[in-house]
């Protein structure tokens, strides 16, 4: 069947998408693990986190959030009414208009940071005495003048990702985090051997992540050409597909970017609020952790099924989006739950494994495991949310996501200012998992009150064959890893311990999930599961080859 056909299109890119992203994170938790060893929990690595936040959140904000929102659908239908060549104009537009933008905001951002009163600045690290805020302070400025440029290239990347996944293209794309990983990696080993302050090296570090983001961008070009899009960037400000994107913009600027901005108000808090000096350096690594399974399925799901909702959207085509929706939130649901688990089971050997090295350990690896933790249960509204807010938005609704993202930053921000100071971190990851949650239901109960989505028969019958199916798995993953850690003992060289004590249990985890789910599935209480009919079609595959 056709329609059948174009729904499952997105689920095998989905996959490659989650094949390259993991790579990514693996890098990236290489890169944690040598930032926490040289580091610490300091005040440097705390000044670093928190001057890297901010470009992040521009690059979630205007690239992965609003602008790619606003701009996939735009360029779907335009490439499907009008053919390559209009399609391609209207990403020059698009793009030109971008970088003027965002060169206005580096030039604000710049004179806000320079105008900064010390004193403000300090209180990151006012804790430790006097001297030690005063070094946070200079540090914590000159970080923000080095970073803040990557926004520039990253959020121009995040377009032409954009064009491309549009064009049917994911590699290049999911290609760019590693990149900057490496870049990022290269950089800790260089200042790891210079001499001079933490600080200092902090500093030059930020320089090493801004090469990384102009070679991001320098990747894509490739990707871009192949697509069909390449082109100069054009200044036409009174374009209609640029109009048109803008007005869609503006409320999701308030709308799925308010999670993004709560990612900064929450490193804020743990940076002023929290008592501890470091804790929004804990944060950091928590959400790392989070992170992981987060864009191995949350994002990538989002990224390849939004191309296939906006194309049905724009269509009126309701029967053909029922379908994808439903199979792609049957699909996520079906992974994040045992994710959510499984990290639950297997933080304490992450946190001790990859990151207890040098200046990183005792009570500070203790907190980063309660605070990861907490976090993992933020994980299927996470992932939800990425595919209830795009459905929205293919529909041509922009309000509603705003509506719901703002009541609920406005209390995540309330929240985290009462518990923080008693709670600490661990206030601050529970509030996440509050509002990603809450998130998520407030989205899908609004699909369905407004638009009579989604119907989601797959949804429930994954969501329930997956938790019966989770529960024994994580228990399987704790005593697995515990014998894994009996087994090599903690004198053995990082790879033993990795492969003994994460890889090998967790794996075995995954397959006693996949057992279990295909058991139940075989009671017939449970419909058809997309992923599990899709391994059954590899596997018969690969057994006629």
């Amino acid at each position: 069947m056709a329609v059948e056909r174009g729904v499952r299109r997105f689920l095998p890119a989905a996959l490659r998408i989650a094949l390259w992203t993991l790579a990514s994170r693996v890098l990236g938790l290489v890169r944690d693990r040598l930032m926490f060893a040289e580091f610490g929990r300091g005040p440097e690595a705390g000044a670093f986190f928190l001057a890297w936040t901010v470009p992040n959140l521009f690059r979630r904000l205007l690239g992965e959030g609003a602008l790619t929102a606003a701009f996939v659908p735009v360029l779907s239908e335009r490439l499907d009414r009008d053919g390559i060549a209009a399609a391609r104009r209207s990403f020059a537009i698009v793009a030109g208009a971008l970088a003027v933008v965002l060169l206005g905001l580096l030039s604000i951002a710049w004179g806000v940071v320079a105008l900064l009163p010390e004193a403000a600045l300090a209180r990151g690290a006012q804790s430790a005495g006097p001297a030690e805020g005063e070094s946070y302070a200079y540090v914590l400025r000159a970080l923000l003048f080095v970073l803040l440029p990557y926004v520039v290239p990253i959020c121009i990347v995040a377009l032409m990702a954009a064009a491309q996944n549009v064009r049917g293209r994911f590699t290049l794309p999911a290609l760019a985090p590693l990149l900057l990983n490496m870049f990022w990696i290269g950089g800790i080993l260089v200042v790891a051997r210079q001499e001079g302050s933490l600080g200092d090296r902090a500093i030059w570090l930020g320089g090493f992540v801004l090469v990384g983001g102009f070679a991001q961008l320098a990747l894509q070009i490739p990707g871009l050409w192949r697509s069909g899009l390449l082109t100069r960037p054009r200044l036409v400000w009174k374009d209609a597909d640029l109009i048109r994107v803008a007005r869609s913009m503006l409320p999701m600027l308030l709308g799925l970017s308010v999670v993004q901005m709560s990612a900064l108000v929450t490193q804020l808090i743990a940076a002023f609020v929290v008592p501890e000096v470091g804790a929004n350096s804990v944060m950091f690594l928590g959400n790392r952790l989070l992170e992981f399974p987060h864009g191995l399925l949350g994002i990538a799901l989002g990224t390849a099924v939004f191309p296939l909702l906006s194309l049905h959207g724009s269509r009126g085509e309701s029967a053909e989006m029922q379908a994808a929706l439903d199979k792609a939130l049957a699909s996520g649901s079906f992974l994040a739950i045992p994710a959510c688990l499984g990290l639950i089971a297997a933080a304490p050997a992450l946190v001790e494994v990859l990151f207890v090295s040098g200046r990183f350990g005792g009570e500070d690896a203790v907190e980063a495991i309660h605070v990861a933790q907490i976090l993992a249960l933020a994980l299927p509204g996470l992932v939800g949310v990425q595919v209830l807010a795009r459905a929205h938005y293919a529909l041509g609704d922009m309000r509603t996501p705003v509506r719901i993202s703002l009541l609920l930053f406005g209390v995540n921000l309330v929240l985290q200012l009462v518990l923080a100071p008693l709670y600490g971190t661990y206030g601050l990851a529970a509030c996440s998992g509050v509002t990603s949650t809450a998130n998520a239901l407030a989205l899908l109960f609004s699909l369905g009150r407004k638009h009579s989505l989604p119907r989601l028969e797959r949804s429930r019958q994954a969501v329930l064959q997956a938790l019966l199916a989770a529960l024994p798995m994580a228990g399987f993953a704790y005593w697995a890893i515990g014998q894994g850690a009996e087994l090599v003992g903690s004198k053995q060289g990082l790879v033993v311990r990795i492969l003994f004590e994460l890889l090998a249990p967790i794996a075995l985890a995954g397959l006693v999930f996949f057992a279990v789910a295909i058991l139940l599935g075989k009671t017939g209480r449970f419909g058809d599961n997309e992923l599990l009919a899709m391994l059954r079609r590899m596997r018969q595959r690969s057994t006629r080859s």
